[in-house]
Formats: structure tokens, C-alpha cells, sequence
């Protein structure tokens, strides 16, 4: 038997924590400027910043035979960036936010029919609660708007469950990367890939920002950075299944946000569903099986 990690699950509720912040930062943005402007410019920070980063610690030149892998994942990134944004900019930050925490699920399925991972019983335990707590969530803040006689927003809800589909995806092929490639190397090309791709949209869409704007799209590039490095990291060191439990911390984060910066006070359902949330990330941490390190590439 194998202790679960602690190093790894904290620098990736750490990077989550990050990324929430990020989101929350996009949404304020979706305000003022269109999704694919927002990517471009999230990306194109992001990459400024992540080759800082990659001149810094000296690392190497890539050679095709790694940025190929890379390429391709970036197209899974891009695409989980597009939807994302997109559901952040139409629906209400919790349902967006909730809707992607069916991640984990994604995840796990995805590390067993590409990975050769085996979830254990903790983990599938944990799964449930996490997903359980997704609905309570859902249910407190549909629900009302429907007794309302609200319009439900059935694009911005597929374009959530598709952000977690392909994010889900993206993070199984990072740990594919993530135990052979270095983390710079990892999160510079992902960020430069990434821009290139969303960059047409992004200019199509393109206005001025102001100066204050643009301090708000650097940090966004800059958190998305950090948020991945901290990702890449524990991605190299545990189980993807494992890890993407943790992922149902972000609503915890979203939670503390929304109430420090905008005054949010949770509801019931609210706080019920971050219980479960938080029991199913409690629940991954209980001891399990070694699982040995696949030798498996993933992508053209």
C-alpha cells in the first residue's frame, strides 16, 4: 500500500485555487470584450510570461520529437479555453463553474481507457459525493430561475459540459507529458500553441482595451501560467484519476471569492453541495494501490 501523496494534492488545489481566481477575472472581462479576444489575450500573456519563466531556469530547446505531443494537446486547450469562456460569459459564474466540476469524472475515464489507470474504491466513493454536490448546486441555482419562469441558456450549458469533456482530455495528455517533458518547456508551449490557435478569433473580435485592461488581461496570462506550472507539477507526480478529484475544490475557491470580493453570501444548497464536494476530496485522500507509471503516448 501507498500513501497518498500530500506534496502533489497541494500544489494542485494550490493551481486550482489559482485558475479560480483567473475565471473570475475573465468573467469580469467578458463585460467589455468578446471570448476569443480574451483568449488571445490570455494566451499571448501567458506565453510571455511562461517563456520568462523558461529563460529563467536555462531550460533546453525542445526538439520536434516533444513539441509534437504538445501541438496536439494545444488543440484539445484551445477548444477547452473557447467553451469555457463562453459558458463564463453567458451563464451565472456558479453554474459555469459547477457544470465543470464534472471534470473529475472525466478524468478518471479517460486515465483508465488511455492511461491504464484503475481507480480504486476511495476514488469512485469520492467521485459520487463530488457529483452529488454538483447537482445540489445545480438544482439551488437553476431551480429558482425556472419557478421564475427564466429562460434556461441551453448553448451556455453544453458549452460547459464540452469545456469539461475536452479539460478532462487536456489533463489526462498532460500527464502523459507531464513525467517526461520539463514543466517549462510544458507550459510555454501549451500557452504559445494555444494563442496561435484562438488568435483569429481573437482579432475578429478585437477592441481597444484601456490601460487598466490590459493590467487585467496580463494578469490573467500570468495566473493561467502559475495556475499550469502548479498543475504540471502534480500531474507528474500522482495519478490523474487521483488528482482529478481535487479539481471539485474549486468551488470551494469560487465560494471564498465570491464572498471577499463581491460580497456572495452562499446559499443552502450552496454550502451543502461544497460539503460533499469537500467529503469526496477527502475521501481521495485515504490510502491506495500503487498503480505503475504507464510508458504511453498520446496524440500524432
Amino acid at each position: 500500500m501507498a500513501r497518498f501523496q500530500a506534496g502533489p494534492a497541494m500544489v494542485a488545489v494550490a493551481g486550482i485555487g489559482i485558475l479560480s481566481v483567473m475565471d473570475g477575472l475573465i468573467k469580469y472581462a467578458a463585460g467589455t470584450h468578446g471570448i476569443g479576444q480574451i483568449a488571445l489575450m490570455r494566451y499571448g500573456f501567458g506565453a510571455l510570461v511562461a517563456f520568462a519563466v523558461f529563460r529563467a531556469t536555462r531550460t533546453a530547446l525542445p526538439s520536434m520529437e516533444i513539441v509534437r505531443p504538445h501541438a496536439w494537446r494545444s488543440v484539445v486547450v484551445a477548444a477547452t479555453a473557447f467553451f469555457f469562456f463562453y459558458s463564463l460569459a453567458v451563464l451565472p459564474l456558479a453554474v459555469a463553474l459547477a457544470l465543470s466540476f464534472t471534470s473529475p469524472i472525466f478524468i478518471a475515464l479517460f486515465a483508465a481507457a488511455l492511461l491504464g489507470e484503475r481507480p480504486g474504491r476511495s476514488i469512485l466513493i469520492a467521485l459520487g459525493l463530488g457529483f452529488i454536490g454538483v447537482l445540489v448546486v445545480l438544482w439551488s441555482e437553476i431551480e429558482p430561475a425556472a419557478h421564475a419562469g427564466g429562460d434556461t441558456n441551453a448553448l451556455g450549458l453544453a458549452a460547459a459540459i464540452a469545456s469539461a469533456i475536452t479539460y478532462a482530455l487536456a489533463m489526462v495528455t498532460l500527464k502523459s507529458r507531464a513525467a517526461r517533458d520539463p514543466l517549462p518547456t510544458i507550459v510555454l508551449l501549451q500557452n504559445a500553441f494555444a494563442g496561435t490557435l484562438l488568435a483569429p478569433l481573437g482579432i475578429v473580435q478585437w477592441t481597444l482595451p484601456t490601460l487598466g485592461e490590459v493590467l487585467v488581461f496580463f494578469t490573467i496570462g500570468a495566473l493561467g501560467t502559475a495556475g499550469h506550472l502548479c498543475m504540471a507539477w502534480a500531474y507528474g507526480r500522482a495519478d490523474a484519476s487521483r488528482l482529478g478529484v481535487l479539481e471539485y475544490t474549486a468551488f470551494v475557491w469560487a465560494v471564498g471569492i465570491g464572498l471577499l470580493a463581491f460580497g456572495e453570501i452562499p446559499s443552502a444548497g450552496t454550502l451543502l453541495g461544497a460539503a460533499l464536494i469537500v467529503g469526496g476530496a477527502l475521501v481521495a485522500s485515504r490510502r491506495a494501490s500503487s498503480v505503475p507509471e504507464p510508458e504511453v503516448e498520446i496524440g500524432p
